[in-house]
């Protein structure tokens, strides 16, 4: 998508809110402007800086954590066909299942912690960059592999020349489809039995004392958080898949 084309789309959108807000009149739909008025006040004066700090480093812990877990994991499933028998079989059953279903679970044994919050979005992150890891992984040709070894490549140069190069585009491909789930999960995770992060100041601090521009100012918020990640996993993805091009 090119930044005019983006531009031209934030533009039409403010318009039609605009138009929507000043027509109908409602209290529960205030201008755009008003909106960002607030957004710009919460942010740099009232608590919205805060929470919004809180839910970027529980989805940068996530995240990290579950591309560790995953990604090693999935790359030695590829080369061991013992491990792999037993393991992706289990992991592409589970798959499918919605990991959010495991938060009240969760909070039994994790308590109502950050540490909750946390293995549940790492769960989710972990399920997508393993399956298609694996999947990728699992596409390098025998004959490559037979070839590589026929030079007297370790199984360190096969992770170094062959399987990183070639699981690295779907660890990041992996990121960016997970990026707006793992979003949705920790806004489900911050609504309730917590006093911090985004969920709770979009549904605690603003819906439920009917602060409609506060509201708007903190689905803004974790609009942008959303956006910002996967902007920037796109930004890693080309810089770290420049040996495609070569």
């Amino acid at each position: 998508m090119s930044k005019r084309a983006l531009a031209i789309d934030l533009i039409v959108l403010l318009a039609v809110w605009f138009v929507a807000a000043e027509a109908l009149d409602l209290r529960m739909l205030p201008s755009p402007l008003q909106v960002l008025e607030v957004f710009w006040s919460e942010l740099t004066e009232g608590k919205l800086g805060m929470h919004l700090l809180i839910s970027t480093r529980r989805i940068l812990i996530s995240t990290a954590l579950g591309v560790a877990l995953a990604a090693p994991l999935a790359i030695v499933a590829a080369q061991l066909q013992l491990l792999d028998r037993f393991l992706t079989p289990l992991m592409y059953f589970l798959y499918p299942v919605p990991k959010v279903v495991f938060l009240p679970v969760i909070l039994v044994f994790l308590g109502l912690t950050d540490t909750s919050r946390v293995f549940l979005i790492t769960l989710i992150i972990f399920f997508q960059v393993y399956v298609i890891v694996r999947d990728a992984a699992g596409q390098v040709r025998p004959e490559t592999l037979d070839s590589v070894y026929s030079l007297g490549a370790s199984r360190w140069h096969m992770l170094r020349y062959v399987y990183i190069p070639v699981t690295i585009p779907a660890i990041m491909t992996a990121l960016k489809i997970s990026a707006g789930t793992a979003i949705a999960v920790l806004f489900i995770a911050e609504s309730f039995a917590t006093t911090t992060g985004l969920g709770y100041y979009i549904m605690i601090e603003s819906w439920g004392r009917v602060a409609y521009a506060n509201m708007y100012a903190g689905i803004l918020a974790i609009s942008l958080l959303g956006s910002i990640l996967f902007l920037v996993t796109s930004f890693l993805e080309r810089r770290l898949g420049r040996w495609r091009e070569r």
